[in-house]
């Protein structure tokens, strides 16, 4: 009777260490963004970009994300870009002493857009080269993505949005990530708005629920047209 006791407190033990030993799996975190697009011509826009993203809602801190895009517009709906992003990234979930992974990452993406009736989609193109500062060494990886990006407007104000991202790394796992979104917009000013999305990230072998909430602006420093009227 004592060494069956014995085993199920020893059992009892093992399971509440297990129960405790939480991944970034078990949590709901977030992602907080700020984009800014600045109109100068026609042809030429910047774009500075920046991300926060927490294993928590609120706490326990993942990536900080800040890039500066270049951005030529040589059609009405077509868009090619050239940018520069740093990333300071902690990988582990729980506290650690192990510093942070750095990376320097360059970009050349081609976008465009049409309709569908009230459908708007956007088609998006990236390459990447990663420049990575680790702790065993410094390492370059390449990748190609692909994103996916369908409107719907509801009104004046409030639209729809779904989004779908694969990765396809060029180094050891081919198909290692998948970027699921859904979720709304709001106009909340004439050129602000706010989204907020659900996001469901697959990442190697780690699916995670994701909270995204944002805020696009945009403005524009071109000379309005003007016409001279008939006389």
């Amino acid at each position: 009777m004592k060494n069956v006791l014995y085993t199920v407190f020893i059992f009892m033990l093992f399971q509440s260490v297990l129960l405790a030993q939480k991944n970034s799996e078990d949590y709901f975190g977030a992602w907080y963004t700020l984009g800014i697009n600045h109109r100068f011509t026609e042809q030429f826009s910047l774009t500075p970009y920046a991300e926060l993203r927490l294993y928590k809602p609120t706490s326990n801190y993942n990536l900080t994300f800040a890039s500066l895009n270049g951005n030529y517009h040589f059609k009405k709906n077509q868009t090619i870009t050239v940018a520069y992003a740093y990333l300071d990234i902690d990988s582990v979930f729980d506290i650690d002493n192990v510093p942070n992974t750095i990376e320097h990452r360059i970009l050349e993406q081609y976008a465009i857009k049409h309709n569908f009736k009230s459908l708007n989609i956007q088609h998006r193109f990236r390459f990447e080269q990663r420049f990575l500062e680790k702790t065993a060494g410094n390492e370059l990886q390449n990748r190609f993505r692909y994103r996916l990006s369908l409107q719907y407007p509801i009104n004046k104000t409030v639209y729809l949005a779904l989004k779908d991202e694969g990765f396809i790394n060029f180094q050891d796992q081919v198909f290692h990530e998948n970027r699921f979104f859904v979720g709304f917009g709001v106009h909340i000013l004439k050129n602000t708005q706010l989204h907020i999305d659900y996001l469901k990230h697959h990442i190697r072998n780690n699916s995670l629920n994701r909270i995204q909430i944002g805020l696009s602006i945009k403005t524009d420093s071109r000379k309005p047209k003007t016409s001279t009227a008939q006389q």
